[in-house]
């Protein structure tokens, strides 16, 4: 089950929860409002890590 980041559209607080793929919206876990936005959420692979570990790298020598 993916991570999921939410942002509080009454207070604006920032919080992550556990989902199920078509579960609805959770409420703000600080204030219970019911509108939260969905945030984009950075992630990283060991491979995709590798990558710029590699071109840091590079990078450096030039």
């Amino acid at each position: 089950m993916p991570i999921y980041e939410y942002e509080c559209a009454a207070c604006g607080h920032l919080f992550e929860r556990i989902m199920k793929v078509g579960e609805t919206e959770p409420a703000c876990p600080a204030c219970e409002a019911k509108e939260t936005k969905k945030r984009v959420a950075s992630f990283r692979t060991n491979a995709w890590s590798t990558f710029l570990d590699g071109m840091e790298k590079r990078m450096k020598r030039d």
